[in-house]
């Protein structure tokens, strides 16, 4: 069953589900330090609180890879179907929207026992059966899902973005950063931040994008695609500001995206822009054969996108393609690009950005290096780390804890890194790019845009 979120509610859907799912049981810890001024069991309440964090990750990857969301979805879609639900939206929905399961206003008899999930799941043996209402009462106390009296589950507003469809979702997300693959990878970090190497290369022999191209993996690859689609898209939403009012996008006529994944953030970019404005995208080669220009393009308003989209494929750390190169490009998009290469391979990868930036590139004789036309842009949308000493900002909007992220980075890409925004400074700055304009947009992002010094 494929269920989609109203794009106004996803981003308080996605908070409640991801703080939840990663955070609740850091700072949720109110009820052992309640009255309490005692500053060492408050500290050892939060130590407790992130152990404690690993195994509910480990029980929401139980639930993912099992498809309890959605099998508790569709039964609850089903059983519900009698009651009166507006016109296009199923009562499953309806109740999950309201932050609490579909049965909240019917009798018990709505839920779904342990013993038909654990047969939906595969899990029917009294013992498997046992441990998965274990499994699944732990996660209802975290606001996955909810329990009713009787052993009986029923869907919530974070169950339903678990739900893995066809459309990109949170489940995809949420089964991407915590799947077999990536957690042994962090079963050797203390060994690969002992040896100064990536965890996921220690385990699998290969890094992270190898691994997902390989003809067996492809169900991984896949859902690495769907991950990406549904991180931008909800990235952009929610916030006091939007990407489309943070930049005067009517001045884009060319617009190049690096690392542009299956357009997402590209097609928008073109809508914004307008009907004169083209577009290219490069990545690699599996992910520019999997694009659907209709379907992303398209459907987001860019009338005639394929007359005015140039897909590329190649190595970032090469020389950009002829066509970019030709293509007079004015404006440069990098989302959460450049934060999975090294601080060496990002000043290569600048340098190729500056090689095809502008119209009317001019060549600076005593420094040997292209300078980009006035007016020519680099904008990169990343989440920022916070600064030395800055405990404020550990945690966006929507859950999502840039510092963790950037574990999660450095433990599955080589040399990736979230960084600070001194950081991005340093590294533009070497590269001769100052910072022209810094505004937060959407739920966890930051819009830099950086121009010649």
């Amino acid at each position: 069953m494929d269920v989609k979120i109203p794009q106004a509610q996803s981003p308080g859907f996605i908070g409640n589900a991801v703080k939840a799912a990663v955070g609740h049981v850091v700072s949720g810890h109110a009820h052992s330090t309640k009255g309490s001024s005692n500053a060492s069991m408050q500290a050892t309440a939060k130590v407790f609180g992130a152990i404690q964090g690993h195994w509910l990750s480990a029980c929401l990857g139980v639930m993912l890879q099992l498809k309890v969301a959605d099998a508790l979805v569709d039964h609850a879609a089903s059983s519900s179907s009698h009651d009166n639900a507006p016109a296009g939206q199923p009562a499953a929905a309806k109740g999950a929207a309201n932050g609490r399961g579909a049965a909240a206003d019917d009798d018990d008899s709505a839920g779904m026992s342990i013993e038909q999930i654990a047969a939906a799941c595969g899990a029917s043996s009294p013992t498997a059966t046992s441990h998965l209402y274990k499994v699944l009462r732990v996660l209802a106390q975290h606001e996955m899902l909810d329990e009713l009296p009787g052993r009986k589950f029923t869907p919530n507003a974070a169950t339903v973005q678990l739900v893995q469809g066809e459309a990109p979702s949170l489940g995809h997300m949420a089964s991407h950063l915590i799947n077999p693959p990536k957690w042994d990878a962090w079963k050797v970090l203390p060994q690969a931040v002992q040896q100064g190497k990536t965890a996921f290369v220690l385990a699998h022999g290969m890094d992270v994008y190898q691994y997902g191209e390989l003809p067996e993996q492809a169900a991984y690859g896949e859902e690495f695609m769907k991950a990406m689609s549904f991180f931008t898209r909800h990235s952009l939403a929610g916030g006091a500001t939007s990407l489309k009012d943070a930049y005067d996008w009517a001045g884009a006529r060319v617009i190049l995206d690096v690392g542009g994944g299956r357009g997402e953030l590209l097609s928008s970019a073109m809508s914004w822009a307008g009907p004169q404005a083209k577009g290219l995208l490069l990545d690699r080669q599996m992910v520019i054969d999997s694009i659907d220009i209709p379907g992303m393009f398209e459907a987001k308003g860019v009338a005639g996108a394929a007359g005015r989209l140039t897909l590329m494929s190649g190595d970032v750390r090469q020389p950009f393609p002829q066509q970019a190169q030709q293509a007079q490009v004015d404006t440069l998009l990098m989302k959460h690009f450049l934060s999975a290469f090294s601080d060496e391979d990002c000043a290569l990868i600048l340098k190729h950005c500056r090689q095809v930036l502008g119209a009317a590139q001019q060549r600076c004789h005593s420094c040997h290096m292209e300078v980009l036309a006035p007016g020519g842009s680099i904008l990169l949308l990343q989440t920022l780390v916070p600064e030395a000493g800055d405990r404020q900002h550990n945690t966006c909007e929507d859950g999502v804890a840039p510092g963790l992220f950037a574990i999660e980075i450095l433990a599955q890409c080589p040399g990736g890194a979230w960084r600070t925004l001194s950081e991005w400074q340093a590294l533009f700055s070497a590269a001769g790019l100052r910072l022209a304009g810094n505004t937060s947009v959407g739920c966890n992002m930051n819009l830099m845009v950086w121009k010649a010094q």
